[in-house]
């Protein structure tokens, strides 16, 4: 992009304070460094925007990281001259640990968009506010153009962590819409008018006690690759439903170093709590669901026996994707029917598609951990 090579790094609950980096690509000389989060304000900060961000946070954060970090992929608008960023969630997990008084903690779990000159912020949507329960916005973004209430808008589509669907302008980062996409119980919903989320009355754990919450910090959509599908005008988006125990460790140490997540055992919940049940979405566990994103409603859904590996959508009126159990299908993209199938190793990953002399191509890795002899699988199209 521009000559730059960009990247992130990750571990936010490690003692990290998030940011991301421009290379050189020639050279490999870095050419700016944009942090995500705040550091210690004594020794000042490097921009406006983390001065104003400081203003979102309690405590002495910086003495734990605050993590933010930034590890999966960005995107670019040429005609914008943008590019965006997802960030990914505080560390420690629980808030009261990091930023006692509460706070937005910006700019984690948000998505920015930034010149790829300098990497100044033109501007910022964060997705879950003072996030404690690991919903990264880090999730791939597809840059579409919808036409909206007859209107034609430049967008900018996530489907984060934390179980809602986001359309966001992409010139100006304001907000255009959100639905769940999945089991949700943290929040009621996202405010029209504010874009923030509803937060349920139990969702700040570390305040109002012990709870059940879905997502779990696996997310509702982590890092598989979500496709979009201009003729059918429809995002497929791999994901799962799961919940997660959040409670605060009372105990608490920090440790450099190690992971520091402020929870009881990663979220183990103690003896006598039981699991609730699933609160009504059909498919608990791994789904792929074909999703509107103009009425923000799904179109098809089709239940999963784990999680899924990513989609790709092709002008054919295709939808591939890797089932756990190793089978690689080709879709109607459409309807969802299953058309073709083939069998590789478990765990297919993100699929590809590229032609050679005149012929089309679909690869996929395959064989998680090993199993079933990993190996790349290619298939050709007629």
């Amino acid at each position: 992009m521009k000559g730059k090579v960009v990247i992130g790094n990750g571990g936010a609950e490690f003692g990290v304070r998030g940011y991301f980096t421009a290379y050189d690509a020639e050279t490999g000389e870095q050419a700016w460094r944009v942090h995500t989060v705040p550091g210690n304000p004594a020794d000042g900060f490097e921009s406006d925007a983390l001065a104003r961000a400081a203003e979102t946070w309690t405590g002495e954060w910086w003495e734990l990281g605050g993590g933010g970090t930034v590890w999966d992929a960005f995107a670019y608008d040429p005609e914008e001259d943008l590019l965006y960023v997802g960030t990914g969630n505080g560390g420690p997990w629980t808030q009261t640990l990091r930023s006692p008084g509460g706070g937005d903690n910006l700019y984690l779990s948000s998505i920015l968009a930034v010149r790829p000159d300098d990497g100044e912020l033109v501007w910022y949507y964060q997705t879950t506010p003072g996030d404690e329960w690991d919903y990264t916005a880090v999730q791939p973004m597809i840059l579409a153009e919808l036409t909206i209430e007859g209107r034609q808008r430049k967008v900018l589509m996530q489907a984060p962590k934390n179980g809602f669907f986001y359309v966001i302008d992409r010139v100006t980062g304001a907000f255009i819409s959100a639905e769940a996409f999945a089991e949700v119980n943290w929040a009621e919903g996202v405010d029209p008018e504010t874009g923030r989320p509803i937060e349920a009355a139990n969702a700040r754990y570390s305040r109002t006690g012990p709870a059940w919450l879905w997502p779990s910090p696996y997310g509702a959509h982590n890092w598989q690759g979500m496709s979009w599908n201009p003729a059918t005008g429809l995002v497929y988006i791999p994901g799962q439903n799961g919940n997660n125990y959040f409670a605060v460790n009372t105990a608490y140490e920090y440790q450099f170093g190690r992971s520091n997540t402020g929870l009881i055992g990663r979220g183990g919940a103690p003896e006598g709590f039981v699991r609730p049940p699933n609160p009504g979405m059909p498919n608990r566990g791994g789904f792929l669901v074909a999703w509107d994103p103009v009425a923000q409603e799904e179109r098809w859904r089709i239940a999963g026996d784990g999680s899924h590996g990513g989609t790709l959508s092709t002008g054919g009126g295709l939808l591939f994707v890797g089932k756990a159990d190793g089978r690689f299908l080709a879709l109607d993209a459409e309807t969802g029917e299953t058309l073709w199938e083939a069998a590789t190793a478990p765990g297919p990953g993100q699929p590809v598609t590229y032609a050679l002399d005149g012929r089309q191509y679909v690869s996929v890795m395959a064989g998680r951990g090993g199993e079933g002899g990993s190996a790349v699988w290619t298939f050709s199209l007629d």
